[in-house]
């Protein structure tokens, strides 16, 4: 449906404390998998701006519709998720491997699980359903170190932030809403919001 009026809502997401690393560590198919390395938790460039951090509307009862999305693709390639976050609506996604050794790709919503899919060979592919919103953390029941992410979005209200950290969510019908903020180390921040007819909300955030 059209938006009579509608507002925005922009900003940027930005971190201030210490960058965590996590210890990857191969214990089998090196060949693949690569040796010992360190990541960063959160991915933090110039200015403090966070990377891959997804911004949704909590709620909202009308507005926009939904973009063209393609459908979902979790890559086991390297013995990494690729790409380790990204968005999604409910609905399909195909979980495919791009290596020569098994991946069992496990997803949860919580504790509880969205799929378990075994990959016993390269380019084999599986097509499971993303039954509800919500975040979904991937394991590898094969290497314990692998990990990704789906965040299933309930409204076309969502954007996940690039290098520079911005947002912005056009369109919205003017209203009072709780915004989400998403980073896979810190987990969800709200904010109430209010967006007027016609004008933009400023609703950066500053994750610790």
């Amino acid at each position: 449906m059209e938006v009579a009026d509608g507002g925005s809502i922009s900003g940027q997401v930005t971190y201030t404390g210490k960058v965590k690393m996590r210890t990857v560590l191969p214990t089998k198919d090196k060949d693949v998998c690569g040796k010992a390395r360190k990541e960063p938790t959160i991915l933090v460039g110039d200015d403090g701006a966070v990377q891959d951090a997804v911004v949704w509307i909590k709620e909202i009862a009308s507005g926009k519709a939904w973009p063209e999305m393609a459908r979902p693709v979790i890559n086991n390639i390297d013995c990494i998720f690729e790409p380790r976050v990204q968005v999604a609506k409910r609905g399909k996604v195909d979980i495919l491997n791009s290596d020569p050794v098994l991946h069992n790709s496990h997803g949860y919503y919580g504790k509880a699980t969205a799929f378990n899919v075994a990959l016993p060979f390269k380019d084999a592919k599986v097509t499971k359903i993303l039954k509800r919103n919500g975040v979904v953390r991937t394991d590898c029941d094969a290497h314990g170190w692998m990990l990704g992410w789906v965040v299933v979005v309930p409204n076309p209200y969502y954007m996940q932030t690039g290098a520079d950290g911005n947002f912005m969510l056009d369109n919205v019908p003017p209203g009072d809403y709780t915004l989400v903020v998403w980073q896979e180390s810190v987990g969800e921040t709200e904010i109430p919001i209010s967006v007027q007819a016609g004008a933009t909300t400023d609703a950066s955030v500053q994750l610790n």
